[in-house]
């Protein structure tokens, strides 16, 4: 009897040890599930940080070529000549598929801003090249304004 009681002690105090070690576990794992839920936070926020720091950088590219149609423009429209017009025109369509990209930055979300933003580069090299060929075709309206 003394045996059995020894026997079952000693059971119960492993039992009791081996629940001390899993409580300890669960406290490790609780632990590191914190830290990981924490640094997921952090890793959220700088992710949202950067998306809006790429959105506020080609919003500002777009605007500045905005700004450049509607200077161009303006001064177009002193001329008041056939040319002037037609080249006036050129840039409207120009500025208007420009603001459209415009909404799209603003309306981006984290998953579509890849898309958006390669959208938004193709966008500005054809600007860069219509704005360059449009200086070629309209030319002799910029050259009397260097004079």
């Amino acid at each position: 009897m003394k045996k059995i009681m020894l026997l079952l002690g000693v059971a119960a105090f492993l039992a009791c040890n081996e629940n001390k070690k899993q409580q300890e576990k669960k406290e490790e794992v609780k632990e590191g599930a914190t830290k990981v839920k924490e640094d997921v936070k952090a890793t959220a926020k700088s992710a949202g940080e950067y998306l809006d720091e790429q959105k506020k950088q080609a919003e500002e590219a777009i605007r500045e070529r905005i700004k450049q149609i509607d200077k161009t423009s303006d001064e177009l429209k002193k001329e008041g000549t056939a040319k002037s017009k037609a080249a006036r025109k050129k840039l409207e369509s120009l500025k208007a598929e420009m603001n459209q990209k415009m909404k799209d930055v603003q309306n981006s979300s984290a998953d579509t801003w890849d898309s958006t933003r390669k959208a938004a580069d193709e966008l500005m090299k054809k600007s860069d090249k219509e704005w360059t060929d449009f200086k070629q075709d309209f030319k002799d309206l910029f050259k009397r304004d260097s004079e």
